[in-house]
């Protein structure tokens, strides 16, 4: 016979909880490594981002900078970053300040899959490691970092709503109304996914009540009664922002809803972006063949509204580039957060979960080396910008046609916004640092030459902007609501041309341009003002 020992199942289950608690510490720290491995992680907007940081934190210090560019402390729904960086700024350098950012939005994401997966069983369990395989996706790629937290925050919100759902209503309503302003000012699509998730929810629990019982109308009271100060918010920015410039809303290609697909995982890197995606296409079929694994059904509609959200979202949402790819890494962490493993299945959801750590070590080594790459490359063009004076006015040019052999198109374009270390290195104008409802605007002597969004020119724009008199648009023309013609008649509005031509050493206008710093990658070139400015 067998004699138990009072307390040792649970010394046993404590004792578990510990370990499993350090193994998730110690993978969120692999997680956030390679962040902390650069001086500028090799994120599409982040330089850009980083830039603005730099300019609330420190312009009204640095005259050059304040001749440049201007806070614009305006209530506005993407104020994540500006919120938090810049004081996190008032104690480390801005680069520390930005690298704690993406490690706490990488953390957020998730954060917030465990503590859904928590609200849904009780417990979080081995299960959520999976998410380490979403932290490097394809938004993140692009450094939409203030859609990314607030996306983190959202299913932090979503966990809350269904965990308080017993609560009184007036409790309900004061809490989530708070946390919806939140969501709002952080990032107004990270508040449409979590109101995605709600109604979906919300959906489900009413299945069963009467049309227009007094518990339906009830539930819906309630669950909208949140949303009314966003609401208001958003349509007062609406009508205070309206412009007579058309914007533009695009669908693109169906090719792009396989971009969409993959975005989770989708980094850019081929050699490991494809093995991690044929990895979690397995677990999903091994997940859905076995009869011992399923589904929280109350998650289900959250997750067909976000599908349908994601199929109908264009390319182009009111000239806003990239709404197509922005749902699809939270549609991932609701589902690793819904899977339901009942103990038949345990051992081989022990086997998925151990493979899913030694993929995410690998993914994360090969983000490292890769990273590490063009983090010298950043580092070099970062030193050589002290050649410029400060406070110039910088123009860049990179033309796709000019693509190291071998590289993807997506390689080149973590290169656009490069240039912008100059804005903090050397108090540089930029001509598309974003100003679009954001924190900053370009100070008044510069406003023509400013655009809210855009990329460096090509070779051919190059051109075509030397003669103001022969240019296809006249400076300073809308092309669209955030885009404006910002070249024409560079020669007599810039300092400085920037040349991002990898292995293309050509000067892009040698009677234009004189060599004052040749890189590996790049070129920095003076501007030589045409005779007719020293007639004048």
């Amino acid at each position: 016979m067998t004699l138990a020992v009072p307390g040792s199942g649970l010394e046993a289950e404590v004792k578990r909880g510990w370990m499993l608690a350090a193994l998730y510490v110690v993978l969120a720290a692999v997680a956030v490594y390679p962040v902390f491995t650069v001086a500028v992680p090799p994120l599409v907007d982040y330089p850009n981002h980083l830039a603005r940081m730099h300019i609330l934190a420190n312009a009204a210090d640095i005259p050059e900078l304040s001749g440049n560019y201007v806070a614009d402390w305006k209530l506005h729904p993407n104020m994540a970053m500006e919120l938090i960086v810049p004081q996190l700024a008032r104690f480390m350098s801005i680069y520390m300040a930005g690298k704690v950012f993406i490690a706490a939005t990488l953390l957020l994401l998730l954060g917030g899959t465990m503590t859904l997966r928590k609200t849904l069983y009780g417990k979080v369990g081995l299960w959520p490691v999976v998410t380490f395989l979403l932290l490097y996706s394809h938004i993140l790629f692009w450094g939409f970092l203030g859609y990314l937290f607030t996306a983190g925050l959202g299913l932090f919100a979503f966990s809350a709503w269904i965990g308080l759902r017993e609560r009184g209503p007036l409790l309900r309503i004061a809490v989530f109304s708070t946390i919806t302003i939140i969501l709002y000012v952080s990032h107004l699509f990270g508040l449409l996914v979590y109101g995605l998730l709600v109604l979906g929810y919300e959906l489900w629990r009413v299945r069963g009540f009467k049309i227009l019982s007094r518990e339906m109308v009830g539930a819906w009271g309630i669950s909208g009664a949140q949303f009314v100060l966003p609401f208001a918010l958003f349509a007062q920015w609406t009508i205070a922002n309206s412009s007579p410039v058309p914007s533009l809303t695009e669908y693109g290609p169906l090719s792009l809803r396989f971009i969409a697909l993959i975005s989770p995982v989708h980094m850019g890197i081929p050699r490991i972006d494809i093995p991690t995606a044929i990895f979690l296409a397995l677990v999903f079929a091994l997940c859905r063949s076995n009869k011992s694994i399923g589904f929280a059904s109350e998650m289900k509609l959250p997750i067909l509204l976000l599908t349908a959200a994601t199929l109908a979202l264009p390319q182009y949402l009111s000239s806003v580039w990239g709404t197509h790819f922005r749902i699809p890494t939270i549609i991932a962490c609701v589902l690793v957060a819904g899977v339901r493993i009942e103990p038949d299945a345990w051992r081989l959801a022990r086997v998925m979960t151990c493979a899913a750590i030694g993929m995410f070590c690998l993914r994360t080594a090969v983000v490292t080396l890769e990273w590490a790459e063009i983090d010298r490359k950043f580092e070099e063009f970062r030193k050589a910008s002290a050649v410029m004076e400060p406070g110039k006015r910088m123009l860049v040019v990179e033309d796709s046609e000019d693509r190291p052999p071998g590289k993807i198109a997506l390689y080149g374009m973590q290169f656009w916004h490069l240039p912008a270390l100059a804005v903090i290195e050397r108090s540089a104008f930029m001509p598309y640092l974003f100003t679009g409802h954001v924190g900053i605007q370009a100070a008044s002597g510069v406003q023509i030459l400013d655009t809210p969004t855009g990329i460096p020119l090509s070779r051919m724009l190059l051109q075509d902007g030397i003669d103001p008199a022969s240019s296809m648009f006249p400076l300073g023309y809308p092309i669209n609501r955030y885009v404006r013609a910002y070249w024409t008649g560079w020669p007599e509005q810039y300092d400085y041309v920037v040349s991002i031509r990898f292995a293309n050493e050509a000067n892009p206008a040698p009677a234009y341009l004189q060599p004052v710093r040749r890189g590996s990658f790049f070129d920095i070139y003076r501007v030589v003002k045409p005779v007719r400015d020293a007639v004048r």
